[in-house]
């Protein structure tokens, strides 16, 4: 995946957890620990798709073994949430999540008129 997606997730997520510092501490904290793991997330999504393309699309034990690390990570970062509310606002990490979906969206946009 290019760098410049990635770029544009860290971007999204450092202007959403300011502008949410004015809302809550709790909800920008969340934001910046779950899109922390969606760049994470994706790093692994296309390094595992990228192996799998590289096999000729015979090894799938590699795509089940990151799709149970990844669902792992997930459940991690929510478990962290919700043990710790007085650090982290669940609202916070549910937008966080979609922080790289909306910076493929942006750059899918972008890319339409080339």
């Amino acid at each position: 995946m290019k760098i410049r997606i990635y770029v544009i997730t860290a971007a999204i997520a450092a202007l959403l957890a300011a502008f949410s510092l004015l809302i809550d501490v709790k909800i920008s904290l969340g934001i910046l620990l779950s899109a922390g793991f969606s760049l994470i997330n994706m790093l692994m999504l296309s390094q595992a798709m990228k192996s799998l393309i590289q096999s000729g699309g015979e090894n799938y034990s590699v795509m089940i073994t990151a799709n149970i690390i990844r669902f792992a990570l997930l459940l991690v970062v929510i478990y962290i949430a919700v043990k710790n509310p007085q650090l982290f606002s669940i609202l916070g990490v549910a937008a966080g999540f979609a922080l790289f979906l909306i910076a493929l969206i942006i750059d899918a946009v972008s890319r339409k008129g080339r």
